[in-house]
């Protein structure tokens, strides 16, 4: 994939230097609860919501999924921690990182953009701030999740980087904007 920025009406940059793991586990728990938010710091989501501060963040992706992205460098404590804070414990931990893709669209018409590629309401009653949705774009499967109103993540897998990175920049383009 190229590291070049496209002129698009809304900011496309792919983030690099960060690790995703994957939590499996009884995410009903109250010692899973406790034990990620020991080791992590952070909140423990709500069902389709995400938790974060700075560049470490918690995703609901499913009842017995939990997405957790930190900076790589803190990737190695971070594993250390949660499964320390979570012995004894039924989880499977893993390292995705080599398996997926993330980006981030910035702008104030990232919902627009988002709403071209998508199958949800991506009005900010639909998808407020806070919100992670597993989804498609276009033909691949992903994930979104709004961490600001006018800021988006959105994960795919890294084998179809490139063709999410085409389509992001593609109904970004300057003169495809639905409302002028």
């Amino acid at each position: 994939m190229s590291d070049s920025q496209p002129e698009g009406y809304v900011g496309l940059h792919q983030l690099r230097g960060l690790s995703m793991l994957t939590l499996r586990a009884n995410l009903s728990a109250t010692k899973i609860k406790s034990g990620i938010k020991k080791a992590t710091g952070l909140d423990f989501p709500k069902r389709g919501m995400h938790t974060s501060n700075g560049a470490k963040s918690l995703g609901w992706m499913s009842p017995d999924e939990l997405l957790i992205i930190v900076d790589a460098d803190e990737c190695a404590q971070t594993i250390e921690d949660l499964n320390k804070a979570l012995v004894g414990q039924h989880i499977l931990l893993e390292d995705m990182s080599d398996a997926r893709a993330l980006f981030r669209l910035s702008g104030k018409n990232i919902r627009e953009v988002l709403a071209k590629l998508v199958p949800f309401d991506t009005s900010h009653s639909g998808f407020a701030v806070g919100s992670l949705v597993r989804t498609r774009f276009a033909q691949v499967a992903g994930a979104a999740f709004m961490t600001s109103n006018d800021t988006v993540e959105l994960i795919c897998f890294r084998s179809v980087q490139d063709y999410v990175f085409g389509l992001l920049r593609d109904a970004s383009q300057p003169g495809s904007e639905v409302f002028q």
